[in-house]
């Protein structure tokens, strides 16, 4: 369903379809000195402002690195789970129909080349740090550690590790030359203001040092639940995934990881702290193993917690769906459970929860504390694996039946997946249904609901799938909608109390 164009992109990932279009250990984690303990001052390399990011660059460029990766595709956008973010790419930036001028569209496999930037972080190992999304289903990744002529054919590199949902990859080479590792530094110590600068390849120009401050920390963006991102307006640009982001001391503080591509100097890394706690996990076991319960949630909003009498300052998440089979349905925990407590640990939301769980191991026995009818009970789980993205995906929207409304709604709505959840920048605590079309003339457009809009509750009923949706209409009468629309709710009256007459065709201005 196409709703708006796609605001949010993965840097590397952008540039690999400009690429496509021209065809043709803990061991290894550096630990923290005295002066980077959280709470403390860094020393700049120098005080001297003039000098600083020349002597960043002389101390830091060295250990940065470009990566291109090759991989059979039958389109322009490539094959990979990220083949439809290739499409809306062109669409935002070169019209409706998502073709470049003079892009030429293959319908045959070919072989297409992507880049990114990564960096050393171990020289005696010959270990990168990079981005997942820069070596997503690469068949080949070649490591270019120059712009020199005699180093352009670039080294093979291996993957070691890597995790798709923190965009996160670990690559080794073997070479002979002389690597330099670049520091690893502390990112709960930046604060908003503080100058940085940062490293990368964009659109395949070679090593290039643009600098900047730190915007804004925390920030929450729908590329990853795990991570929150550090904002930078440090200039970053397609082809720059995976590279340093580095603070005055010469550490590095982030991987930069995205850009908001509606807007101008509006950049996101990852963490380094985030990043060092599944390193070693990454380069000895190959992936992150992360705790599961099989839950999907919702926030408590103040409409909720009126509706379900709960006391002011009440904590914890609404528990709106239970996979079957999964920890938590064996544990006992239902649709409308209140999840107040895990693992002796209090629920404050939907995020802290999720963290919260996936940082517990497979197989242990947890306390989970619940909030049922009023009164609270204590029950025990046993921690699941979390299963992989795709995996997760077919849980959530898997192969069931059909679900048909019961009566004429005047509007088509769907499963909020999550290709429509990036597209409208719905938090990952919000679940809903997205209306998909609304027909002229009827109750729908009468209420002012539009197409995009997310239907979070119906007469204060949380509805998180279409079968919640659709259970709700059971009788003509008028229904309360609670709906997002932008960064927004609103609520509005559904009268279904007598037959409307509309034309069944989507209202044109939706359309537009």
């Amino acid at each position: 369903m196409k709703i708006s164009p796609m605001k949010w992109f993965a840097t590397a990932t952008l540039v690999s379809i400009a690429v496509v279009s021209a065809y043709a250990a803990q061991s290894f984690v550096n630990p923290l000195s005295a002066a980077e303990k959280v709470g403390s001052k860094v020393e700049p390399v120098t005080d001297n402002l003039k000098d600083l990011f020349v002597e960043l660059s002389r101390r830091l460029v060295p250990s940065v690195v470009n990566i291109y990766t090759t991989q059979t595709v039958s389109s322009p956008y490539g094959n990979n789970p990220q083949a439809e973010m290739y499409r809306r790419f062109f669409e935002n930036f070169f019209g409706e129909e998502g073709n470049e001028p003079n892009m030429q569209q293959p319908q045959h496999p070919e072989k297409a080349t992507s880049l990114g930037t990564g960096f050393i972080i171990d020289e005696k190992e010959g270990l990168i740090l990079t981005n997942y999304h820069v070596i997503a289903d690469a068949e080949e990744i070649k490591v270019i550690l120059t712009e020199a002529e005699a180093d352009q054919e670039g080294i093979e590199a291996k993957v070691v590790g890597g995790d798709a949902e923190a965009d996160v990859a670990v690559l080794k080479i073997k070479t002979k030359r002389k690597l330099t590792a670049a520091p690893l530094g502390d990112s709960d110590i930046l604060q908003v203001g503080d100058w940085v600068m940062a490293v990368g390849n964009p659109f395949g120009h070679g090593h290039t040092v643009t600098h900047g401050i730190i915007s804004a920390k925390e920030r929450i963006i729908p590329i990853s639940q795990f991570a929150n991102y550090i904002q930078t307006d440090a200039p970053i640009n397609p082809g720059n995934s995976g590279g340093p982001l580095i603070n005055t001391a010469g550490q590095v503080i982030g991987i930069n990881t995205a850009i908001n591509a509606a807007a101008q100097g509006i950049g996101f890394a990852i963490p380094i702290n985030f990043v060092k706690k599944i390193l070693p996990e990454l380069r000895t076991k190959g992936a992150v193993t992360r705790g599961f319960i099989g839950v999907n949630i919702t926030e408590i909003t103040p409409a909720l917690a009126k509706s379900m009498r709960l006391k002011a300052g009440s904590h914890g998440v609404l528990v709106s769906e239970v996979f079957d089979g999964e920890p938590a349905a064996k544990a006992g925990i239902r649709p409308y459970d209140i999840l107040l407590e895990i693992n002796g640990k209090k629920t404050s939301d939907g995020r802290q929860l999720v963290n919260a769980v996936s940082a517990l191991a497979p197989g242990t026995s947890v306390p989970v504390k619940v909030l049922r009818g009023g009164k609270e009970k204590e029950l025990t789980l046993l921690v699941g694996k979390r299963p992989s993205r795709e995996s997760l995906t077919k849980q959530e929207h898997g192969n069931v039946a059909p679900v048909k409304p019961k009566m004429n709604l005047s509007m088509a709505v769907e499963n909020l997946d999550g290709d429509t959840r990036h597209e409208l920048s719905i938090p990952a605590g919000i679940q809903g249904v997205v209306v998909s079309r609304v027909n002229s003339g009827g109750a729908a457009e009468d209420a002012g609901l539009r197409r995009g809009d997310v239907i979070v509750e119906v007469d204060q009923k949380s509805t998180p799938t279409l079968g919640a949706f659709y259970s709700v209409f059971k009788e003509p009468r008028v229904y309360l909608v609670r709906f997002r629309r932008g960064d927004g709710f609103a609520i509005t009256s559904l009268d279904l109390s007598h037959p409307h007459k509309d034309s069944g065709e989507t209202n044109s201005e939706e359309e537009n």
